[in-house]
């Protein structure tokens, strides 16, 4: 016992003295011990793997690894800005005592808010918020009512011109035959809901997947699963550098399936405990939908390396669906959160990245979003609705 303590308490001192020279960094001069370090850091106590989230203490906390072998090398081609790897959870993020609408604050379903019960699912109703929307395009109402900004990025009116987010014509001819939508994880193995049977690929985001999978197939698109868990590597949960890993997997699948015009990343969110949320949809408890764009900015401006050209149809894709969903399935959807990186969005104008569920939620409540998802994607790919 005496042996683990001492060992545990060397770790810490090294750790300890790791980090004091990393925090040299401003200095030209400690160049050296600034790398120094950063190795021993990134080789100390302080990276264990968690068991959980796969990536280890310290790049979780200093934003993956990146941080320590990012763009000062020279390695733009693949570099990720810091935290582009760490969990897409609200975080940080500025807070309001305004309600926003769509979102669902406490344990019940959308009704306990007050709001009205809904005649029928899958019909249009007029939204208030949607409706003030198209009538001002006011980017102020816009900013304020349909997104979060997190504190890694900042806005500027420009990026949020109203008109053209809700005008741009994202509608896609459907192609008998073709694979049209790819599906994939990039965090498909660390991300499970409350019930879920250990080590069971289809209780996880993966197999909630497969159901959207199934219902979008109904709706006539051709739609390629990925079921690879890009967090998986060489057996381990490593969290890091599975943005790295998706980008490398989905154009390879796009190469070989040109067609391919969607692209989600489903994930599933991480809320903490204690968060239920849900909503009823078709008479069934529902878990809520979180539409999430990367800027490609920080608080300074953009990032360069991470340009993305498609950010524009990124940003009226996810707009477009928030609208759609407000309309039909009120209190489906969360407001669209905005953060700093990219997220490998770059890749196609109809790029989403996809916050189904929380870690709280059951199993079949998330399986249970799958249809009324497919169904506002339809809406706004077939420009009907």
């Amino acid at each position: 016992m005496k042996k683990v303590v001492l060992r545990m308490a060397g770790g810490v001192l090294v750790a300890a003295f790791a980090g004091g020279l990393f925090a040299v960094s401003d200095i030209p001069q400690v160049e050296f011990a600034k790398r120094l370090g950063g190795f021993i850091l990134s080789q100390s106590i302080m990276s264990y793997e968690d068991g959980q989230g796969g990536q280890s203490m310290m790049a979780e906390v200093l934003g993956g690894e990146a941080y320590f072998y990012g763009p000062e090398k020279g390695e733009e081609a693949q570099a990720l800005v810091l935290a582009e790897n760490e969990r897409e959870t609200q975080d940080g993020a500025e807070s309001s005592s305004d309600p926003i609408p769509g979102d669902v604050y406490d344990q019940g379903s959308a009704q306990t808010l007050g709001q009205p019960v809904r005649k029928s699912d899958g019909v249009r109703t007029a939204n208030v918020y949607v409706e003030k929307l198209k009538r001002t395009l006011d980017t102020n109402y816009l900013l304020k009512k349909f997104y979060i900004v997190d504190s890694t990025t900042s806005v500027t009116k420009n990026i949020f011109d109203a008109r053209k987010l809700l005008e741009t014509d994202l509608t896609l001819a459907k192609k008998k035959g073709k694979k049209q939508i790819l599906i994939y994880h990039t965090h498909g193995a660390s991300e499970y809901f409350s019930d879920s049977r250990k080590n069971k690929i289809e209780d996880s985001i993966v197999g909630v997947g497969t159901e959207l999978a199934r219902e979008l197939e109904k709706k006539g698109y051709g739609v390629y699963h990925d079921k690879r868990r890009y967090d998986l590597i060489n057996g381990r949960l490593e969290r890091s550098i599975a943005y790295n890993k998706a980008l490398e997997g989905v154009q390879a699948i796009k190469q070989s399936y040109p067609d391919i015009q969607v692209l989600i990343d489903l994930h599933r969110d991480s809320v903490g405990k204690g968060k239920h949320t849900y909503t009823d949809i078709y008479g069934k408890k529902t878990a809520i939908v979180m539409f999430f764009n990367g800027l490609s900015r920080n608080k300074s401006g953009p990032i360069s390396y991470l340009f993305n050209p498609n950010l524009q149809e990124n940003l009226s894709f996810s707009l477009q669906l928030k609208c759609k969903a407000m309309e039909y399935y009120d209190g489906f959807t969360k407001p669209i959160y905005l953060k700093g990186y990219r997220y490998n969005l770059h890749l196609a104008k109809r790029s989403l990245l996809i916050e189904l569920g929380n870690e709280n939620n059951t199993v079949q409540e998330a399986k249970n979003a799958a249809a009324p998802l497919a169904d506002i994607l339809d809406k706004v790919l077939s420009g009907r609705g």
